[in-house]
Order: C-alpha cells, then sequence, then structure tokens
C-alpha cells in the first residue's frame, strides 16, 4: 500500500462542504482516494460522484436510491460503517446536524482522524465526543472556516491566549430594521453576501446562531472559557479569525473567502499544499463583493440577532442546555425554510425551547438524544 496517500470517507458528499472536499481530491489525484461517500436524498448527484470517484462504498438514507445504486458496483453501508472501515484513514463529517454525531463517534471508536464540518456534533456532546477523541488518540480538525482560523493561529503557541476572536459575516440582513425582518423570505435569507453555503448553515449566518455554534465549538475544541471568546462582524470575511495573547498581540489569518482553504488545511495537516485552484489575496486591490476593499469591524447588536446570546447561554448552562439549542434551531429553521414561520419566530421558537428544559449538568448519550428528541418535539 503506498503510505503517501491519504484514504478519504465523505460523509455527506452531495452537501456544500461535501463537494467543495471533492474539489480538492480533483485537485490531489495522487494524494487522495476517495473510499466512501454518504448522502441523504441526493440519488442523483452522488451516482455521478460514484462514477468519477469511484469509492469502495457508499450510504443514502432511502431503501429505494440504494436498490439503485446498487448497479455502480459499491457496497451499500451506513455512514457510520463507513466511518469505521479500516481502508479510511480520514473521515469529513459534513452530514448537517445531528445526524453527524454517530459517524462521528463510530470514527473516533476505530481511530480515524476526523475533519469536522457539522458544528451541532461538539455543540450537542462536545464533553462526550472530545473524551472519546482524547480517549482514542484522535485529532478533531475544523474545516469551518472561522475555527480553523483559530486553529492556524494557535499553532505554535503555548497558554499565553487572553481571548478568541470569532469573525462573523453579518449576514444578508445586518443593515435592515427588525420590523423589516420580520418579513424576509427564505430566498432572502439564503442570499448570502460573501459565502456559499448549504440552506441550514446560510439562515443560521442569517440568524447569528452559526457564530454561537462556531463560539461553543471553539471551547471544546481549545478548552476555552465561553466568556474568553468574542464575536465581531467584519462583512468582508477576508480576516477568518484572530487570537489574542496576554501581551496584546493578535494573530488572524487571512484569505478570500473559500471553504477549500480550510478544507483542504485539515486533510493535509501538516502540511501545507500549493493549490493553483485558490485565488490569493492582493493586498493592494483587496476586493470582496459587495463591500469594495476596505476592511472594517462591528459589533454584534445583540437585539436584533438573539440567537448568538442564546448560543452564550446554553454554553454557560452546559449540560443538555446546547443539545436542546441545537435541536430547537434546526427545526425552526426547516420550518422557516418551508414557509411555516417567520424568520424572527427562529429566535423565539429556541428560546421558548430553553426556557421551558429542565437540564442534566452530566449527561450520558442517551440523555443528549432524550433532550435533542425533547427539544425536536417541543419547536414543532
Amino acid at each position: 500500500m503506498d503510505t503517501s496517500i491519504k484514504r478519504l470517507a465523505v460523509l455527506g458528499s452531495t452537501g456544500s462542504i461535501g463537494r467543495q472536499t471533492l474539489d480538492i481530491a480533483r485537485a490531489f489525484p495522487d494524494r487522495l482516494r476517495i473510499v466512501g461517500l454518504a448522502a441523504g436524498t441526493n440519488a442523483n448527484l452522488l451516482s455521478k460522484q460514484v462514477e468519477e470517484f469511484k469509492p469502495d462504498l457508499i450510504a443514502i438514507d432511502s431503501k429505494k436510491d440504494q436498490d439503485q445504486l446498487k448497479r455502480l458496483n459499491c457496497e451499500i453501508a451506513t455512514a457510520e460503517e463507513i466511518a469505521a472501515h479500516p481502508d479510511v484513514d480520514l473521515v469529513v463529517i459534513a452530514i448537517s446536524g445531528m445526524a453527524g454525531l454517530k459517524p462521528t463517534l463510530a470514527a473516533i471508536k476505530y481511530k480515524k482522524q476526523i475533519a469536522l464540518a457539522t458544528k451541532e456534533v461538539l455543540v450537542a456532546a462536545g464533553a462526550i465526543v472530545t473524551a472519546e477523541a482524547k480517549k482514542h488518540g484522535v485529532r478533531i480538525m475544523p474545516i469551518d472556516s472561522e475555527p480553523s482560523a483559530i486553529w492556524q493561529c494557535l499553532q505554535g503557541e503555548g497558554k499565553s491566549v487572553r481571548r478568541l476572536i470569532l469573525t462573523a459575516s453579518g449576514g444578508p440582513f445586518r443593515k435592515i430594521s427588525t420590523n423589516v425582518m420580520k418579513h424576509v423570505t427564505p430566498q432572502q435569507a439564503l442570499a448570502h453576501p460573501t459565502w456559499n453555503m448549504g440552506p441550514k448553515v446560510t439562515v443560521d449566518s442569517a440568524t447569528l446562531m452559526n457564530k454561537g455554534f462556531e463560539a461553543i465549538e471553539l471551547s471544546w475544541l481549545f478548552h476555552a472559557p465561553i466568556d474568553d471568546i468574542d464575536v465581531v462582524i467584519h462583512p468582508q470575511s477576508i480576516i477568518h479569525s484572530m487570537v489574542e495573547f496576554v501581551d496584546g498581540s493578535v494573530k488572524a489569518q487571512l484569505s478570500i473567502p473559500d471553504m477549500r482553504f480550510p478544507i483542504q488545511y485539515a486533510i493535509f495537516y501538516p502540511e501545507r499544499m500549493p493549490n493553483e485552484a485558490l485565488p490569493c489575496i492582493d493586498f493592494l486591490n483587496i476586493r470582496s463583493k459587495p463591500y469594495g476593499n476596505a476592511l472594517t469591524f462591528e459589533k454584534p447588536n445583540i437585539d436584533k440577532f438573539p440567537c448568538l446570546e442564546l448560543a452564550f447561554e446554553a454554553s454557560r448552562k452546559g449540560g443538555t442546555y446546547p443539545s436542546v439549542l441545537s435541536a430547537a434551531d434546526e427545526v425552526a429553521v426547516d420550518r422557516f425554510l418551508k414557509g411555516q414561520i417567520r424568520f424572527t419566530d427562529i429566535p423565539r421558537i429556541v428560546s421558548k425551547a430553553l426556557d421551558g428544559h429542565r437540564g442534566i449538568s452530566k449527561p450520558s448519550l442517551d440523555d443528549i438524544l432524550a433532550a435533542d428528541a425533547w427539544a425536536r418535539e417541543r419547536a414543532l
């Protein structure tokens, strides 16, 4: 076996992160091999990916789709089975929501390295996932741009960190009034000004819940108290996050807003690989549509975007509260995208779920799953 080739399983291969992960695989055919692909419902795209990358294993939710895809001469498996397969070196977890938790735990159990895009895994079950990863010697590498930026800024540093500074684009509704926000449509919420992401993450970015999820993710990945994490609005999305040290120095990670940067960094870590497909910054003419060439910063408006504070408060309470936060948000965002509720109902529904929850301070996995189920029913 050629040990220079890294064997990947991409769970969530038909989503935004999964497709961009496969872009990286295309750029490095001599270094990366796709062993497994898992998708939810997009059988047509999965079929095209299978024909191109010829994985050994595939997973898709529908039994009907499974039967149709058997013609591609791949073994039909579950996402957990793919994550645990002996031929897999690294698992990209890009399955939306809590569905990513069990494959993550399966990958950890079988000592696979993990590139994690699904924030809800650490939001809902951070204590369990990080403890299992430590027990089995597994590295969890973030492939969201902002957590990846923090990770990169911390390389080579000791325990001299004062605070972590998460940057947020502010989403498409940064400048409009709260009254107008009551009437925004799903199409408007999905029109992100700087990033190309899946629908759930894009709506979470518009409510700033995404940034709250990232703060909780950082607290688990880097053992940072939640109140040592600050959020600043940076509409251009050029500075992806920063670390401030005790001497007042600040390190920042910059790049053109393109998710392939953090994906490639995690896949090849600790190597940095040249990739001509990724655009470089021209510092004499930084252009970030639609903001021109200035780099600006603002304080988040918590009154207008209460989801950010809801996430911080759930993290402070700990236990099963973050699981309730994640589950209620997932249901509320889905209802908004289906036109059943208003955009401004999302934080109201999440807040009611948190207020009605009786938390467990040191939950088991069963407790977390039960809290998740309770919150989904409550949010409906």
